[in-house]
């Protein structure tokens, strides 16, 4: 061989050499890459993991002190309505007491006056002043019984008396009465009378005769045959020029 192909050879052979580490020294570092890659991957799969584990533990946080704070609400609520009902006891029993004192004094006051009634009565029992009591309240009954038999009584003879006046007035007048001036308030064709809203207190005497009229229309008389304080009855006249209705006027 020639010294030329030696020195190629050698030259081929370093190369080789040359080749194969520097293959060697990729694929160290290619599985240097790939494990740093994977162990990347690992660290990123964990922090992720680790990243959702304390978004969760957040949302769960964030529950527990939803449920604590409305927990605490409820306590806060609970205690306030104890607190309210504890007031309403304490005031009730204050009632209570105020009410056993009332009653107390009620009591001590009943008995002063059980005491001086009994003091009173001087031997008597209560049943004989029931019996009492009721004895004159039946003779109170019977004597406002006759008061009012006595006044009825005396009314009728005022009523009477009354009447008997008017009637010597009237005859004394000749059967005139003094300026009666009234209205027909009801009719009766068929018995001949009418009812006036005069009477004694207006001037209107027993058998005193009054003249009817409507507008400017004699229409014809009318004779008292009965009269009270504030109406009368009379008989309506022979001499009647046209019907008598309600509301016709009468005067004397």
């Amino acid at each position: 061989m020639s010294p030329l192909g030696k020195i190629l050879l050698y030259v081929a052979f370093a190369g080789a050499i040359a080749a194969a580490i520097a293959g060697g020294l990729i694929i160290e570092k290619r599985g240097e890459d790939a494990q740093t890659l994977k162990q990347t991957q690992d660290a990123k799969l964990a922090s992720d993991t680790a990243a959702r584990k304390a978004q969760a533990d957040a949302v769960a946080a964030q529950a527990a002190k939803a449920d604590s704070d409305k927990q605490l609400a409820d306590a806060t609520s609970k205690i306030s309505d104890l607190n309210t009902q504890l007031a309403a006891a304490q005031k009730q029993v204050t009632d209570a007491t105020t009410a056993e004192q009332t009653a107390n004094d009620a009591a001590k006051a009943a008995q002063d006056k059980l005491d001086a009634i009994t003091k009173t009565l001087n031997g008597a029992s209560p049943q004989d002043l029931v019996d009492q009591a009721k004895k004159a309240q039946d003779d109170l009954a019977a004597a406002q019984a006759e008061q009012k038999i006595i006044q009825d009584q005396l009314q009728a003879e005022q009523t009477q008396v009354a009447t008997l006046q008017d009637a010597i007035n009237r005859s004394n007048n000749g059967g005139k009465m003094p300026g009666v001036s009234g209205k027909v308030t009801f009719v009766d064709l068929v018995w001949n009378f009418v009812i006036l809203d005069v009477g004694l207190s207006n001037g209107v005497v027993p058998n005193g005769e009054l003249i009817v009229y409507r507008g400017r229309n004699f229409l014809g008389k009318v004779r008292v045959t009965k009269v009270d304080p504030n109406d009368a009855v009379a008989e309506i006249l022979p001499d009647i020029k046209g019907d008598i209705q309600i509301g016709d006027s009468v005067l004397n």
